[in-house]
């Protein structure tokens, strides 16, 4: 019988040369499904910890592109420095980043906002998030955030603030820079406002990056080296970027 690695590593290439993975944000192979089957099965209710202790386990032998234990970690220390009442996420995909997020949020009625481009990663991240017991603090919309931009202002005045304290980026790396513009642009983030990005190193974002380093004297960033998720020999890194 063959070690769990290399099935893990065979579900990972076939992930990141799917086509459905970049356009369609699932890899088309009913993996997503049969996590959520799992976490369902194996997790406490309302439980985060051990939802996202479900989805380690199922990742280990089948890859998802779920940010993962080791990045994750990192990503609760960013939420529970900048410690947000309102945040966003832009890529739900199955709710593991947002259930992470959402359980470090300690202000009292603090919100979670995720937008989601694939309606079936929608119905998935939602099971999951209320596997976990945070559907009240998490909101998962459907669309990208271009399409958004009038709905994620309705519910900053609902909430009765002006912008997102803290966001975090995961989705369409090529959608990195112009989705951040976007934000900035439109007046929904602002001083103060953490953003952390994934996948920097790899598989990297160049025109974010660029970016970045270009307007430092408005940005200050952090550089956080990490593995790649559930892949310990690929080097990558969270950027963490606050706006002075």
């Amino acid at each position: 019988m063959l070690p769990d690695g290399f099935y893990q590593f065979f579900s990972f290439l076939r992930a990141i040369t799917s086509p459905a993975t970049k356009f369609e944000g699932v890899v088309g192979d009913g993996r997503e499904k049969a996590l959520l089957k799992h976490v369902l099965i194996s997790a406490d209710n309302d439980s985060p910890d051990s939802v996202l202790e479900a989805v380690n386990d199922f990742c280990k032998r089948t890859w998802l592109m779920c940010i993962g234990d080791e990045k994750g970690a990192l990503l609760d220390s960013c939420v529970l420095h900048r410690n947000p009442r309102v945040a966003l996420e832009l890529g739900a995909y199955c709710g593991y980043s947002a259930t992470r997020i959402a359980s470090q949020m300690k202000e009292p009625a603090s919100m979670l906002i995720s937008l989601e481009m694939n309606a079936t990663n929608v119905d998935t991240a939602r099971q999951l998030i209320n596997h976990a017991g945070l559907s009240s603090r998490v909101r998962v919309i459907n669309g990208v955030l271009s399409e958004k931009l009038q709905e994620l202002r309705n519910i900053l005045n609902s909430l009765k603030t002006n912008i997102f304290e803290f966001v975090f980026i995961d989705h369409n790396k090529d959608s990195y820079l112009s989705d951040f513009l976007l934000l900035k642009e439109n007046g929904l983030i602002g001083k103060g406002t953490v953003i952390v990005a994934d996948n920097m190193k790899f598989p990297g974002s160049p025109k974010y990056r660029r970016y970045l380093r270009k307007h430092s004297e408005e940005f200050e960033t952090v550089e956080l080296k990490c593995a790649f998720e559930y892949i310990s020999w690929l080097p990558d890194s969270l950027m963490v970027s606050t706006w002075k």
